[in-house]
């Protein structure tokens, strides 16, 4: 039997906190944009795209990693690929609304 390298449940965790510590990133240097630390507000603005884009991307490869290491039983980890696109779900409801 072969022992599984990806782990869905912690994995979809660290997706959503990946995901949620951009938004606050985002929202914290804010208030260095029109000061004499701008520089975090740049440094910071760039962190949050980085981080923010990739829980993103990960959220959307996070079930094809589920999937193809689980072909057979992938439908006992399906809970933890739902948890784990939650930040693109959150995603597209933003955008539809």
């Amino acid at each position: 039997m072969k022992k599984s390298i990806y782990h869905p449940k912690r994995y979809a965790i660290l997706i959503i906190l990946l995901f949620i510590s951009g938004m606050l990133i985002g929202k914290f240097t804010q208030r260095f944009r029109f000061s004499e630390y701008r520089w975090i507000y740049q440094f910071g603005s760039l962190l949050n795209i980085l981080v923010t884009t990739g829980s993103l991307l990960w959220s959307l490869i996070h079930p094809l990693m589920i999937w193809s290491e689980n072909k057979k039983d992938w439908k006992k980890h399906l809970l933890w690929m739902i948890i784990g696109m939650v930040p693109f779900l959150y995603l597209v409801t933003a955008l539809n609304f």
